[in-house]
């Protein structure tokens, strides 16, 4: 049987998949393709998850750089501005030992959840994630007296709790493999979009309460504490509600290799393109969220509620686009079209924040849509590139994309903190160049889009079987 026999257009019926998957064997394709899983778990645990993990780092991202700047007071005597600018840098080298942990644990914990399922694996990624926030907690001032703060020796637990974290495995992994088990084909981009919407109402959640406790005028270690709090309610979650369903498959030591699957991200050509864009939404979006704060409270000069209110705009707006924008753009113009302008909004609103200022910071509030929008293209892209491997592999698959997440984002935090903020952080310099560098390379991200045009179709599981049967 020919293959153009059962691909459909690009925005026709069908399941979008890349050319080189299509050519194989149609009868197993269909028969992955057309699993109903009437046997899934529902999908709400996986979404309640999503919601507890991102309030508990929507709060922390809000103080982490509190966390920072208490630090480094205890061994630097500084301007304020001076203090701001090397606890950006600080935090930056924070995250890179956290995502050099995470580079060399992904690997391992994709394969472990393809062999001991998905449950497990997570509880230990919440598990790292609750070390984490207590240490951050007890490097600030104390509530009402009760249990001291760390004072010589936090620079150095700080990277300790880091490290702990990132070993015990990025939550992302097997949450996604998760998804996907549970998840057709064709649910697949609607239920990644949900885990995406839930996300941003989450972190919203987070700024909120980390906004009140500002607001409070209490040690922000009420922030770290509620975070906390977070991570025992997931680790119950998941304890008591996961249902793991996917098949499971063996492993040898030489797997456990950090890049071991990093090829599945180039099986083929659509893979390579998925990976490209994957790279730079990654590089993109932590490279902002890492400077964000610090930016928009030292050089823009925003109060904390004024910041808070800008996040809660920018999360609802990304959780109505994640639920009600894509799937409709999806349905209208296709996967690779909702893409493509997802990027160009992206590109769009770095460029454009780039060029506030302390005069007109207020138009922020206009243009965080645009960044709603570019925020489909991940959960979108990952989505279809889970189409592209057996369901046996889902699991590797997420480890090598965390993989490919923790370069995009080492690269990005590297750029900022380490390069860009300190160069143009001195007065009449172009504090936005952060944000204009970034704008401007995303624009690579064009080529693998209309690339993807020739390299995909639509595989039509019911005119496969017609044909089947009339051969």
């Amino acid at each position: 049987m020919e293959m153009v026999s059962f691909m459909s257009d690009a925005r026709g019926s069908g399941i979008l998949l890349s050319t080189q998957r299509l050519s194989s064997n149609c009868a197993t394709l269909q028969a992955q393709l057309n699993d109903e899983k009437p046997n899934a778990p529902p999908l709400w645990p996986a979404m309640c998850l999503q919601f507890l993990h991102s309030f508990a780092m929507g709060t922390s991202m809000m103080t982490v750089l509190e966390v920072c700047r208490t630090v480094l007071s205890h061994h630097y005597e500084v301007s304020d501005v001076e203090l701001k600018v090397k606890a950006q840098a600080y935090y930056g080298h924070l995250m890179m030992v956290l995502m050099l942990c995470t580079m060399f644990s992904s690997q391992a914990v994709g394969v472990l959840s393809d062999k001991y399922g998905r449950r497990p694996l997570q509880l230990g990624c919440q598990l790292g994630q609750l070390i984490d926030h207590l240490v951050a907690g007890l490097c600030l001032p104390s509530l009402r007296g009760h249990i001291g703060q760390l004072r010589d020796p936090a620079w150095c637990v700080l990277f300790f709790s880091r490290a702990t974290a990132g070993l015990l495995g990025r939550w992302r992994i097997t949450l996604q493999s998760y998804t996907a088990d549970i998840s057709t084909a064709e649910q697949c981009p609607t239920h990644m979009a949900y885990l995406g919407g839930v996300h941003t109402i989450g972190l919203c959640t987070g700024t909120l309460m980390a906004t009140a406790v500002a607001n409070a005028e209490i040690s922000f270690r009420a922030s770290f504490l509620c975070a906390a709090c977070g991570s025992v309610c997931a680790i119950g979650l998941v304890s008591s509600t996961w249902r793991d369903i996917a098949p499971r498959k063996d492993y040898t030591w030489r797997e456990l290799n950090p890049f071991a699957s990093f090829h599945l991200l180039a099986i083929n050509r659509t893979m390579v393109m998925y990976s490209i864009l994957l790279f730079l939404v990654y590089f993109s979006l932590n490279m902002f969220t890492s400077v964000y704060i610090s930016y928009c409270e030292t050089f823009l000069k925003m109060k904390k509620k004024t910041l808070g209110a800008l996040n809660m705009v920018m999360m609802l707006e990304c959780a109505t686009c994640m639920f009600i924008v894509q799937p409709a753009l999806v349905r209208q113009f296709g996967e690779i079209s909702t893409i493509m302008f997802s990027f160009l909004c992206m590109i769009l609103f770095y460029l454009l924040f780039s060029l506030l200022t302390i005069q007109n910071f207020g138009y922020a509030f206009v243009i965080v849509i645009l960044y709603a929008l570019g925020s489909m293209s991940n959960p979108l892209t990952v989505s279809l590139a889970t189409r592209e491997v057996a369901p046996e592999l889902q699991g590797r698959l997420q480890g090598a994309i965390a993989i490919l997440e923790t370069l995009g984002t080492s690269f990005g935090l590297f750029l900022a903190g380490d390069v860009l903020v300190p160069a143009y952080s001195q007065p009449g310099q172009f504090f936005g160049m952060v944000f204009f560098v970034p704008g401007l390379l995303l624009i690579l991200s064009l080529w693998p889009c209309c690339r993807l045009y020739k390299l995909t179709g639509r595989f039509n599981p019911d005119r496969a079987s017609e044909l089947q049967r009339i051969g």
